[in-house]
């Protein structure tokens, strides 16, 4: 199970990341860095897609474990 805090603290700092590579300004950068660029933007996207993966599926998972608990008190009345 993940840390929901630590998860979006860092989700946070890949969307920071994620800006900063998209707003650089490429006019005087040989190709080399521009491919170094592009690269790194792939990985943080990858890594923010992973995070919000698991970030909607432990929420998916806390509310149906909320809903059974529901179900299961209302039964029990």
């Amino acid at each position: 199970m993940m840390d929901i805090v630590e998860a979006k603290r860092n989700l946070e700092l890949l969307h920071a990341n994620r800006a900063r590579l998209l707003n650089y300004n490429h006019l005087y950068s040989n190709h080399a860095f521009k491919e170094m660029c592009g690269a790194e933007l792939r990985k943080v996207n990858t890594q923010i897609y992973g995070i919000e993966e698991q970030l909607n599926a432990e929420s998916q998972k806390t509310r149906r474990n909320q809903k059974f608990a529901m179900h299961s008190v209302r039964k029990s009345q």
